[in-house]
């Protein structure tokens, strides 16, 4: 066979090289750009990235098996026409600018909303893009008989890595969200226009003998026979890279923030691995990966007992155990890849698997789970495949009189087979270990749950100690709030929220204003805690994402129940508290004197609710004179910036308050921000406990932009 070089007839292969670069670009783009239109609409957290990875895992698999019926049942002249008329009807949706009648109104879980968002908004662009690789190669193999195709994979592994890194480093920085649909929609024109000639050229065109007989005359020498055994390394090894991919992100982005840098930092480390294994054996020692792994799923485990860890060291441990982890899932899925003639249907089972992958993580963890254990399952999952297809391939070496792969090891009798035993009993070691950790978490646990929005667990603490004893609330690994038992205790204002805090100083000083009851606005039910500053007849509103989270603070909390028994109006909006104060506006606004910001998941920022046009819509409910008050405590980011932007975009002026920790009265050391008049804040408690802002300039985010990047602290 020819080999094919660019420099042959560039004129003919330049669009099937531009055709299948843009495809790959486009396909990783859009990722991206769809899940932050939708992210506030859906609480700002990591189950968003997730329901939209399920929709493109599920998309890509009928991308394939459209591919597969389009090549296997028809002709070149009926391929070309189906796909082109496929191309134009695609364009009807255009431009990928998800509708608002998709935002949620209920309580129910979004997951499956999200998937058919997305499917209205992208599946048919989305599902042409998919399948160009395979088309395209087979339309340029018919059309240059005796050319080597596969160099346009490569290019379409490069337009992958391009689109996936571009996004956060170039597009997210520079391009508005609105912009960047409309230019990856000019984009897909283009690419309809590109993929629509070469399939009305592709009609002309036929499988030639000369095509055939190149084809069998390199059999593959890697290539393994079609079983059962096989058949299903095919399908559960992506499945587990997929399972392992997911839920790494999740991991990183509830701790963070769910934004793209962190989508796209595990998918692009996901995206090489594949790359790199599929482009041949080379890239694949199992005895090294096999090491690295067995290090990598030790401080997989480790990482998950630190409570405090820099947020560098703990992207970099996930990220360290994603990429041994998927290299070998995907390296012993090309040790069991079939002969050329059984190409189609492997690719389709690599696809049907991380389509599972995706489906067990989104819809069915959630569902039978009460915490992020497919995490904990990933790892003893990654583990033991790794060593059965290991111990597979192993069996058949033998069997056929060839080299053992353990080459490293030394041919002592026995050596080999303890190495062997060792790794099986390092699995027992690792799936003991991960359940004493899930044992430890639930000890003394009166409550654990997981929906959508997270999960949460109510325990007790200071069992012993009767004036200390508490009830404890947990968000992922993020204390969400407590209460004291004892009787003369439980009504105290305390934790995150005592009376030298930022939200005591700014309900007191508010209060101290006012000759009427006051009205309050919450955004982050938690606990109630809050709740304890509402007196009689005075109107605490609260706004909270999470049903589960009501239903606790209702019981066994008694905050709720306290301000009730005092007077006070207590009101609970289940919703995005962005979405429902912007329904609300069409009513009426509000009119709170105080609007306090605690909407936290762990200690993961939602950006949609510190953004310009977020705080247009908070100062549009403020009464004259209120004050806003943003609880911005978090380890791994510092929002003084972005606060003193938003406070600058509505015309109001803003205070850092510092609180500190008392052991005793279970205050905690805080940091809150205070956006209100100049006069009010200068009044003396509040001017007595502001602190210095740094040199930095204020940081304005808006609903386009957003860069969490430039606030991210290392302590």
């Amino acid at each position: 066979m020819a080999r094919f070089r660019l420099t042959d007839d560039r004129a003919a292969v330049a669009p099937y090289a531009v055709t299948i670069f843009l495809s790959a670009f486009l396909v990783f783009q859009v990722q991206p750009i769809v899940a932050k239109f939708i992210l506030p609409w859906f609480g700002g957290g990591s189950a968003v990235w997730t329901a939209t990875q399920l929709f493109f895992q599920v998309a890509l698999l009928g991308g394939y098996a459209y591919a597969h019926l389009l090549a296997s049942r028809l002709g070149p002249k009926r391929q070309g026409l189906v796909h082109l008329v496929l191309l134009v009807a695609a364009l009807a949706v255009l431009p990928i600018i998800p509708d608002k009648s998709w935002q949620p109104h209920g309580e129910d879980d979004p997951t499956l909303r999200i998937v058919a968002l997305l499917a209205v908004t992208v599946g048919a662009p989305y599902l042409l893009l998919s399948t160009t690789g395979p088309l395209v190669q087979q339309w340029f193999a018919r059309a240059h008989p005796g050319r080597n195709p596969y160099v346009l994979y490569a290019l379409s592994n490069v337009g992958s890595l391009i689109g996936l890194l571009a996004y956060p480093l170039v597009v997210e920085r520079f391009v508005g969200l609105h912009g960047q649909a409309w230019i990856w929609s000019i984009g897909y024109v283009i690419f309809a226009l590109l993929c629509g000639y070469l399939a009305w050229r592709s009609r002309g065109t036929s499988a030639t003998p000369e095509v055939t007989a190149a084809a069998e005359a390199k059999p593959d020498a890697g290539a393994q026979p079609v079983g059962v055994a096989n058949v299903v390394l095919w399908a559960i090894l992506p499945a587990f890279a997929v399972v392992l991919l997911l839920a790494i992100t999740t991991q990183i982005t509830q701790d963070v923030a769910a934004i793209p840098l962190l989508w796209v930092l595990p998918l692009s480390i996901y995206l090489v691995t594949f790359i790199l294994c599929f482009s041949g054996d080379r890239w694949y020692e199992p005895q090294t990966y096999g090491l690295g792994l067995a290090v990598a799923l030790g401080m997989g485990w480790w990482v998950l007992d630190q409570q405090i860890i820099e947020i560098l060291i703990q992207i970099a441990i996930y990220c360290f155990l994603l990429f041994f982890g998927c290299m070998a899932l995907h390296g012993e899925l090309t040790r069991v890849r079939p002969a050329a003639k059984h190409l189609t249907a492997y690719y389709l089972l690599i696809s049907t698997g991380g389509a599972l992958g995706g489906v067990f993580v989104a819809l069915v963890a959630p569902r039978t789970f009460d915490g992020y254990w497919e995490y904990h399952l990933a790892l003893v999952g990654t583990a033991a495949l790794v060593i059965a297809a290991r111990g597979l391939d192993e069996w058949r070496r033998r069997r056929a009189g060839r080299r053992s792969s353990l080459d490293l090891v030394p041919s002592v009798p026995g050596l080999r087979a303890a190495v062997g035993v060792a790794a099986v009993v390092g699995v027992f070691v690792l799936t003991f270990a991960l359940v004493q950790q899930v044992r430890v978490r639930q000890r003394g646990v009166e409550f654990v749950g997981r929906n959508f929005y997270g999960s949460v667990r109510v325990y007790e603490a200071f069992a012993g100690d009767q004036q200390m004893h508490q009830r404890v609330m947990e968000h992922g690994r993020i204390l969400h709030g407590f209460q004291f038992t004892s009787q003369e205790r439980r009504a105290a204002k305390t934790g995150y929220y005592g009376p030298l805090s930022g939200a005591g100083l700014a309900i007191n000083e508010r209060r101290a204003t006012l000759d009427r009851p006051m009205r309050i606005g919450v955004l982050g039910l938690g606990a109630g805690m809050l709740a304890a500053y509402a007196q009689k007849s005075d109107t605490i509103d609260i706004y909270e994402i999470n049903p589960m989270v009501l239903e606790l603070a209702e019981s066994p909390f008694t905050y709720l129940a306290d301000a009730r028994a005092r007077g006070a109006g207590v009101n609970v909006y289940i919703g995005d508290g962005r979405l429902v104060l912007e329904r609300q506006l069409e009513v009426a606004p509000k009119q709170f004197d105080v609007l306090l910001l605690d909407a936290f998941s762990s200690d993961s920022v939602p950006v949609h609710l510190l953004t310009q046009q977020a705080f247009d819509i908070y100062k549009r409910h403020m009464a004259p004179g209120g004050v806003i008050a943003t609880n911005i405590s978090n380890r791994h980011v510092d929002l003084r910036p972005v606060l003193r932007g938003a406070g600058a975009s509505v015309g109001m002026d803003a205070a850092w308050v510092q609180g500190y920790p008392d052991s005793f009265q279970g205050y905690f050391l805080t940091d809150w921000v205070i956006l209100g008049s100049r006069a009010f804040l200068d009044r003396a408690p509040i001017s007595a406990a502001t602190g210095q802002w740094d040199s930095r300039a204020p940081i304005l985010w808006t609903d386009d932009r957003s860069n969490l990047i430039s606030i991210l602290q290392f302590r």
